[in-house]
């Protein structure tokens, strides 16, 4: 079940995650949460979403939280997303 839970999170957040912004309002510590969320997702998601069959376009996306700058936007599983 958590498992689950953690898919349907990643396929709602990662739009915003990839913009380097938090999927939702913090009133402080916007950039710390979001590094240790990516930082976490990074590590420990791939295996989970797995488990549950995600989709590679899903897998693809949390690797992509774990480049910055050019690599994440050259990589040819990016998103095509504008920010």
């Amino acid at each position: 079940m958590a498992d689950r839970q953690l898919a349907e999170a990643v396929g709602r957040w990662e739009y915003d995650l990839l913009g380097d912004e938090l999927p939702w309002d913090a009133w402080e510590g916007e950039h710390e949460l979001g590094a240790e969320l990516t930082g976490w997702l990074v590590r420990h998601a791939p295996a989970r979403l797995g488990s549950q069959g995600a989709p590679e376009e899903l897998l693809h996306r949390v690797r992509l939280l774990g480049l910055t700058g050019e690599a994440r936007w050259e990589d040819p599983h990016w998103p095509g997303y504008r920010y």
